[in-house]
Parts: C-alpha cells; sequence; structure tokens
C-alpha cells in the first residue's frame, strides 16, 4: 500500500526542490522558526512553507482516498491506482471491480457511475456554508472543483471528516474572523487579501469562523489547508495530467496545487492561476478589454485587470503561464453552480442540519445538478 504523501516540501515555483520530499534534497533545513512558526527552510530558493505533522496527515489521507475509492469505485482503495477493470458480479448482482496493478477486488457502493471526460482545465473555489453543531450557525469550509470548459462538477469536499485525526490537523477558532471583502472594489479586495494573507499566524492557517460538533457527535473538523490538500489528492489521482488550474484567490489553494501536481509544474508543463472576478452582469458575452497590470503581496505578483461593461476581473499567473490565456480564464462554472446551489430549499437549509448531512447533501444536491446538465445536453443534442 501507498503510504506517503508528500505535503513538507518546497512550493516554490521554479525551484529544483518543488514537490520533493525532506528526504530527497540536501538542500531543507527543518525546523526552522525564523517566521514564527515551525518551517522548512528550502535553502535553493529561500522559502519557509509552514511544517505539517507528515504521520498524522499520511493516517488520515489514506484512510480518506481508501473511503472515497470503496465509495465509487474509480480508483483502488488499496494502492489508489486508477487502472481498474469490472470483474464480474456478487451473487446480488452488483459489479465488483479489480484493480489492474495490486490486483485487489472490490465491490463499490455507488454502482452507478457517469464516465468522466479528464478535463483541460480544473476550476476551483471554496464556499463557507452554515450547520448545526454545538451552537447555531456553526461554519464548513466546502472546496468545489469543476470541469472549467463544460461547467459539470468534479469533486466536492468539505472540511468535515469521519476519519480519526491527529491534534495537529483539527481546526481551532481563536474568536476572530477575517474580514469579509467582497464590498471593496476589485484592485482594492486584492490588495486586502494579500495583506490579510500576512497577517495570519502563518499564510495557510485560515481562520474563516466558528466550527465545533455537537457534544459527543462522531467526526471532526479538519484544518481548511488539510481538506485541500486531501481534496486535490482526490483529483490528481483521477485527472493526473491536467495541465490548467484556475483557483479563488486562496494562498493555501496554491500550495496545496502546486505541491500534488508538483511533477507537471517542476518541469514547467502546467498553469495556475488566481482569479478575483466583480460580475454584475453574468449575461454580458461582449469581448473582455485588458485595462492594465498592477503588483500585489509580499511576492509582488502581477495581476492584469480586465473590463466587460459592468463587469470586472482580476487574472494573475502563478506559475510563468501565456498571459494571452488571461482573457479567457473566469470562473463562470462555480458561479453558475453557486447561484442554482443557493436555490435549492434543502440548502438553505443547511444551518439546521450536523456538519455530516450537510457535507452529503452538498454532494447529492451535485449530483444531481450533474445530472441536469447532462440530459440538458443530451435534449439539445437530439434537437439539431
Amino acid at each position: 500500500m501507498l503510504t506517503l504523501f508528500t505535503i513538507n516540501t518546497c512550493k516554490s515555483f521554479g525551484c529544483r526542490n518543488l514537490g520533493l520530499p525532506i528526504s530527497a534534497s540536501a538542500d531543507y533545513s527543518w525546523p526552522d522558526y525564523r517566521l514564527g512558526y515551525p518551517a522548512l527552510h528550502c535553502r535553493a530558493c529561500g522559502s519557509y512553507p509552514p511544517l505539517f505533522d507528515e504521520q498524522q496527515f499520511n493516517d488520515w489521507l489514506s484512510a480518506h482516498l481508501s473511503a472515497y475509492a470503496s465509495e465509487n469505485g474509480r480508483f483502488c482503495p488499496e494502492c489508489y491506482c486508477n487502472k481498474t477493470i469490472c470483474y464480474g458480479h456478487n451473487p446480488r448482482g452488483t459489479q465488483r471491480v479489480q484493480c489492474r496493478v495490486c490486483r485487489k477486488v472490490w465491490t463499490p457502493k455507488q454502482q452507478k457511475q457517469r464516465k468522466i471526460i479528464p478535463p483541460e482545465r480544473i476550476e476551483t473555489v471554496s464556499l463557507i456554508v452554515p450547520f448545526q453543531g454545538s451552537s447555531a450557525e456553526q461554519k464548513l469550509y466546502v472546496l468545489l472543483s469543476f470541469d472549467a470548459t463544460f461547467g459539470n462538477i468534479l469533486h466536492i469536499s468539505t472540511n468535515f471528516t469521519q476519519h480519526f485525526i491527529g491534534e495537529t490537523l483539527r481546526y481551532r477558532w481563536r474568536g476572530r474572523i477575517e474580514p469579509d471583502l467582497h464590498h471593496s472594489d476589485i484592485v482594492n479586495r486584492v490588495d486586502l487579501r494579500e495583506t490579510q494573507f500576512l497577517r495570519r499566524s502563518q499564510f495557510d492557517e485560515i481562520q474563516y469562523g466558528s466550527a465545533v460538533l455537537k457534544r459527543n457527535a462522531r467526526g471532526a473538523i479538519l484544518r481548511p489547508v488539510i481538506a485541500a490538500h486531501g481534496h486535490f489528492r482526490v483529483l490528481s489521482i483521477l485527472f493526473p495530467k491536467v495541465k490548467v488550474h484556475v483557483i479563488s484567490h486562496e494562498c493555501f489553494l496554491r500550495g496545496a496545487v502546486i505541491t500534488v501536481w508538483a511533477d507537471l509544474f517542476r518541469q514547467r508543463q502546467a498553469e495556475l492561476w488566481f482569479i478575483e472576478e466583480e460580475i454584475n452582469d453574468s449575461d454580458s458575452n461582449i469581448p473582455w478589454n485588458f485595462q492594465g497590470i498592477t503588483q500585489h503581496g509580499w511576492w509582488q505578483g502581477q495581476w492584469q485587470l480586465w473590463a466587460q461593461k459592468k463587469n470586472r476581473k482580476m487574472v494573475c499567473s502563478l506559475t510563468g503561464g501565456d498571459s494571452n490565456n488571461a482573457e479567457t480564464l473566469s470562473l463562470t462554472a462555480s458561479r453558475h453552480f453557486i447561484h442554482w446551489l443557493y436555490q435549492q430549499t434543502n440548502f438553505t437549509r443547511s444551518a439546521q442540519l450536523s456538519a455530516g448531512r450537510v457535507t452529503q447533501l452538498i454532494c447529492d444536491l451535485a449530483h444531481d445538478y450533474n445530472e441536469k446538465r447532462e440530459i440538458k445536453g443530451t435534449d439539445c443534442g437530439s434537437q439539431k
């Protein structure tokens, strides 16, 4: 069984150590407390990514991946290989699956499987959703990933887990939420967001609100950065060769994506983009007009500003991608789904449900959303 998933590694694009584990580079020294928290110092590029308890992370991620694979059958729950074959049926008629690599045989709980076409571009955003915990209005951190071209949902995660976790993986609310910046001017919002990252105890330690489960409730709430690494690990097993990633403006999403697909980024075969949007007319289809470049944050990242009548967006290449692609990049797929999601009565009552039930509800609604898009696409095709 594959047991080691790298999380303690250099996450700097262009560094020769990008994605390499501690054991693979003499350039690393640890722990380093120069920034006020235990960090891994990469002497090759000078970066200080935060250190994690890798054993606790591996224990949780192994359980998480095995449970996901056992549920849907898209990859092996033992070795996580995505090369599988149908392997007969059980006496009850349910389909069995076998891994082509380790030969494990199992029966997925989900027997009806949609065929997934590998996306050319993955779009990922976060969403905060209320749930009923120790008190009302506790909050879940949700990650949503889409095929950016066709709009269907590829994977959904929350930071609720049913599996045992070590204490270093647990989310701890310290009573001070980061300000909501959605009403700021888009250029100012990007600048303020970068300032928020610097004010955190460490870059990936987001404080998004209270998330305490009911007393004696099963499960736990993960730090969002841990949930992100688990989320993208699933996607990388399903789609190992995806070369373009678009994410909402959150620094630890960047770190998780670039770690999970590190081989492609180290070989400069993949692109990663931040996007911030201000959409006031979602029906507009006129061309976007380039407005200029501004620099923001500790790393002085170059953000392109684009306008489309009442709409504006800012786009930042994190890995030296082709700047000519910026005009076509957006968060359209996620906007459409989130708009639809808030129209579903069950979802608007999430604050009355437990964290586990909210997680399942969002996954069920995502399945419905994909099915409706598929049916609509089939109907459109039959009318042509």
